[in-house]
């Protein structure tokens, strides 16, 4: 019997013989899905709303916040291992002490549905990108994967990291540009059941031989993200509604090119 094919691209469960993709071929496989499946949209749409309403609530209250240094950059790739914009503005902890109890709820709750509305997005277009089932482990898994890498960090402080020497500032992007490859898929094998080390190894495994392309597609979605995310008012939301399911479709992409999905346990 013909396995069924798959909407993101190949048939199901079964690596593509024609060897590896190109960075331009996950792309146009990623347009091509996203206009047949525009539904899939949705989600990242929802959540690019909430993103740009707590970027609007961050500048309108009293409470300290910090905008994203990456956007006095002149060029900065904002690449998201999971499948996410770059919101505008941020709020650390320290905001958060001695505050009386109302607005201590206050803040925390919009901080918390950023990340629920991001998490949410990403599981449920991850899990109609791979037709699996869901499933609550994997949801809370990459739930907490997600506010662990993403959310955590930007909690506890602006990140930016300025290399004065060209040597140093070489080997840093080689560095970082190396794990974002080797851990590209991570996000799409977790929805599809893995542990989390077990998507670690998984990633490693599946992104040899294609790390060119990866490192493609790393470099793309981290410029248009950051590049949405300059637009005043509505940024959060552009590069949450329409970067963030580009990567999420490519990662299903990539992984359907890379050999077998099936279930994990």
């Amino acid at each position: 019997m013909t396995p069924p094919v798959d909407p993101a691209g190949g048939r199901s469960g079964q690596p593509h013989p024609s060897g590896p993709p190109s960075t331009w071929q996950v792309l146009r496989r990623v347009v091509a899905t996203l206009r047949r499946q525009p539904r899939w949209l949705a989600p990242f749409a929802l959540a690019g709303l909430v993103v740009a309403a707590a970027d609007w609530l961050r500048l309108t209250d009293p409470l300290p916040m910090y905008q994203t240094p990456a956007l006095e950059k002149t060029l900065s790739v904002q690449y998201a291992l999971f499948p996410a914009g770059t919101a505008r503005t941020a709020r650390t902890v320290d905001a958060l002490v001695n505050l009386r109890l109302r607005y201590l709820f206050g803040a925390v709750a919009l901080e918390l549905a950023v990340l629920l509305a991001v998490a949410g997005a990403g599981y449920l277009t991850l899990a109609r990108v791979l037709d699996t089932e869901h499933r609550t482990g994997a949801g809370l898994r990459y739930g907490v994967v997600l506010a662990g890498v993403q959310f955590l960090p930007a909690w506890l402080g602006p990140i930016d990291i300025t290399v004065g020497n060209l040597l140093v500032g070489l080997v840093a992007i080689a560095l970082f540009s190396l794990v974002a490859v080797r851990l590209y898929l991570v996000p799409g094998l977790v929805v599809a059941g893995r542990p989390v080390w077990t998507a670690v190894g998984e990633s490693r495994r599946r992104s040899r031989g294609v790390g060119w392309t990866l490192f493609g597609l790393v470099v793309v979605f981290g410029l248009g993200s950051w590049a949405f995310a300059l637009v005043p008012a509505v940024g959060g939301f552009l590069s949450t509604a329409l970067v963030a399911p580009a990567q999420t479709v490519s990662i299903g992409v990539v992984l359907r090119r890379t050999g077998p999905l099936s279930a994990g346990r």
